[in-house]
């Protein structure tokens, strides 16, 4: 393919409305590099000013994507944490028995904090790497503290940066967390869009997307929660929580839209399938890239883009319709072609709600944008009452027993990694017991994907800053190439965590020259304590409490299970009318829970083979929990079209009996004893079977849904099952 440089140029301008990595890389290259520079200009080069570049190069890595207000104060607290450990770590460095003792405590905080919070894992690193960092730099308590100071100067410099950044370039985290939503229902839609394509399409990329719609949705809740009422005003904020529970509707649609496709594969809609299908779903995913750019940059011109491209989706409808209209489809098929237009009519109501959003947001007054940033106090003057004090602290000590597992196992390798840095005297060792507590995760696969990906960056970056070392540069052209390196290192750290630690090490071979601590040998005793951490931390998943995921596995499918019957009996009494309370919570609850449990069959493949157990199964067990969720979220939006839709009393008899079949279910997948028999379906099969459900189309769809998801708890029961057999027409796919 010919190289575009100005697509290319567009594309990157374009993802950073999303995912600003290009100024937060830059905001890391300045927080680094000024101290490194203006400080040896003021008072000539010490090995203190090492101290405060490291300060303000941790703190300026912390991924936090919430208010500005707030991640001022996460700085400052992870600056005071990072200060208590480096103090305490050039305290206890003369004794070998304090030095593991501490080091236990250290790790234990940040393995617990890495599961609280996105930028957890962040804030126990850097805590971690001063506590090592003091450990190999033992001083006595007034030039420990001179140290530290050095370190609090350069956490400062950062939270100057980030309060610099603000009125330079404005985060607009509440637009950019519901554009984000809108860029993963595009990834979504684009992802179907080629699956139609393929003979045989790759069922665990939709539901890969399909989780990554959810992970964004659930980022955007809990950074964003809906403001309760009060006399405050804060309509922008109202406004685009309004957007994201449209942005989530049009992905709940693109699930039922996939649901829909997988029954149309007759050859009489292959043509159709290849032409004008392919150009309509094309004119949706290019609506929805639109719709991404417009929510964050809120411009008119992008608005008008955008209301061209949702002009195209109603237009490509129309020719869909036209093109389907004398095919020879059977009975089945024209019911599955009908409700799929429906289908993507809603989508495209969705979008064309979203741009009446968005011209109202618009034509508010700009004055009222103030009263966000009063929101923004409230919001966190109302976090510093005594209750939500206490509450806070609850959360943080509700620790389960696989996250103590996880605390324990890192403590115990990071002393372990300590003793052998300490006992052994390894020079620069510390680097064993940093590349534990960045490699080791709470899980086997993840920590052996970690691991291998740090050793080969590692030793490339050590070649590559072996050969920058041996070259004749001048000071003044390795502040400069410093200035480049870091810049990739921040980059590459999160988009390629293997390119990302190839350019740390060479950064880290740059500082040592300009401190003039190089050395060969120094260089080979860095990539032997690499190795040594990779091997200890590889090891731990082994021997230390391992969480294998075929233990977790009942246990998540239970949860699954109860979450997607939760779900269920809320649309019904939704339909019903027995309850004002809306459905989507419950929908969050259940796709949760099925992305939890596709997560933990993904990490059986990085697990070794002894320890993996019927992961096929598993796997299509999974595909059941899945396809459940999606047809009651058919179900859902079916109702929410359909106002007119009178109750069914019919149903509840179906509630009744599904619910039973659910709990069975449940009960089952957490049984030691698995039961040799299923319940009776033909009960729930006979509570559809009345004449209300013929009515209108609207109900034969629901009823057609409601029978599919019986289908699948029988299925799903015949596998729990194994003697039994399995329906006709079963087919095992994710």
């Amino acid at each position: 393919m010919r190289f575009q440089p100005i697509k290319q140029i567009n594309s990157i301008v374009t993802q950073e409305y999303f995912e600003p990595t290009i100024s937060w890389a830059f905001r890391v290259v300045l927080a680094l590099n000024i101290p490194l520079i203006v400080i040896p200009l003021i008072e000539g080069f010490s090995y203190n000013i090492i101290w405060a570049a490291f300060g303000a190069y941790m703190l300026a890595l912390i991924d936090y994507r919430g208010p500005h207000y707030k991640k001022i104060i996460i700085q400052c607290i992870e600056a005071a944490l990072m200060f208590f450990a480096a103090i305490l770590g050039m305290g206890v460095s003369s004794s070998i028995t304090l030095s593991i003792l501490m080091m236990f405590m250290i790790g234990m905080f940040a393995a617990l904090i890495r599961n609280w919070s996105d930028y957890g894992a962040s804030i126990g690193v850097a805590v971690g790497f001063f506590f090592l960092f003091g450990l190999a730099n033992p001083l006595p308590f007034d030039k420990a503290l001179q140290s530290g100071i050095y370190l609090l100067i350069g956490a400062g410099w950062s939270v100057i940066i980030t309060l610099i950044s603000f009125p330079l370039r404005p985060s607009h985290p509440v637009r950019r967390s519901v554009a984000r939503i809108w860029q993963a229902n595009t990834d979504l839609l684009d992802t179907i869009i080629a699956s139609q394509t393929e003979e045989r399409p790759d069922h665990t990329k939709i539901t890969e997307k399909e989780m990554a719609v959810r992970k964004v949705i659930n980022h955007s809740i809990d950074l964003f929660a809906r403001r309760k009422k009060t006399r405050l005003k804060a309509d922008h904020y109202d406004m685009m929580m309004e957007l994201r529970r449209t942005s989530a509707l049009f992905g709940a649609s693109l699930n039922s839209i996939y649901e829909e496709l997988e029954t149309l594969n007759g050859p009489a809609f292959k043509e159709v399938k290849d032409s004008v299908l392919y150009k309509t779903l094309s004119a949706f995913g290019q609506a929805s890239a639109r719709m991404a750019i417009v929510i964050f940059t809120f411009r008119a011109d992008d608005l008008t883009l955008t209301k061209v491209r949702v002009k195209r989706c109603g237009i490509a409808i129309e020719l869909f319709k036209e093109a389907c209209k004398d095919l020879q489809l059977s009975a089945k098929e024209k019911h599955s072609l009908s409700h799929f237009i429906e289908t993507l009519t809603k989508a495209n109501s969705y979008l064309q709600q979203s741009i009446i959003q968005i011209e109202e947001k618009l034509n508010f007054k700009k004055s009222d944008y103030l009263e966000n940033y009063k929101l923004s106090i409230n919001n966190f003057l109302s976090g510093l009452k005594p209750r939500a004090i206490i509450e806070l602290i609850k959360e943080l000590l509700n620790v389960n027993s696989e996250q103590f597992k996880y605390a324990l196992r890192v403590a115990v390798m990071l002393s372990i990694g300590v003793f052998i840095f300490k006992f052994f005297k390894i020079d620069h060792g510390q680097w064993i017991a940093l590349t534990i507590i960045i490699v080791i995760q709470p899980y086997y696969g993840a920590t052996r994907k970690k691991g291998i990906e740090r050793v080969v960056g590692t030793v490339l970056g050590i070649m590559v800053g072996g050969i920058i070392m041996l070259l004749p540069i001048p000071h003044a052209a390795f502040v400069v190439l410093l200035v480049i390196v870091s810049f990739f290192v921040a980059y590459f750290l999160r988009n390629n965590y293997k390119v990302g630690v190839f350019f740390v090490t060479i950064m880290m071979v740059i500082l040592m020259q300009l401190s003039q601590q190089s050395s060969l040998q120094l260089i080979g005793w860095r990539v032997l304590s690499t190795l040594i951490g990779s091997v200890l931390a590889l090891l731990a998943g082994y021997v230390f409490w391992p969480m294998w995921e075929r233990e977790r596995f009942p246990n998540l499918l239970s949860e699954a299970l109860q979450k997607n019957r939760f779900y269920l009996m809320q649309v019904l009494a939704h339909f019903n009318r027995g309850s004002n309370e809306s459905w989507y919570k419950y929908r969050n609850w259940a796709e949760a829970a099925n992305n939890n449990l596709f997560a933990c069959v993904q990490r059986m493949f990085e697990e070794p083979e002894f320890v993996r157990e019927s992961v096929d199964t598993n796997f299509a067990i999974v595909g059941v929990n899945i396809r459940i969720a999606r047809e009651i979220t058919s179900v859902a939006l079916t109702v929410e079209q359909n106002n007119s839709l009178q109750p069914v009393a019919e149903l509840k008899e179906f509630a009744k009996e599904i619910n039973t079949l659910f709990e069975w279910l449940s009960q089952n997948a957490l049984a030691d004893e698995k039961a040799k028999s299923l319940p009776d379906f033909n009960k729930v099969k006979n509570t559809l079977k009345g004449s209300v459900f013929e009515k209108n189309k609207q109900l034969v769809f629901i009823r057609t849904e409601l029978e599919k998801i019986i289908f699948e708890l029988e299925a799903l029961g015949l596998m729990q099952v194994p003697m039994a057999k399995l329906p006709v027409g079963y087919g095992i796919q994710p």
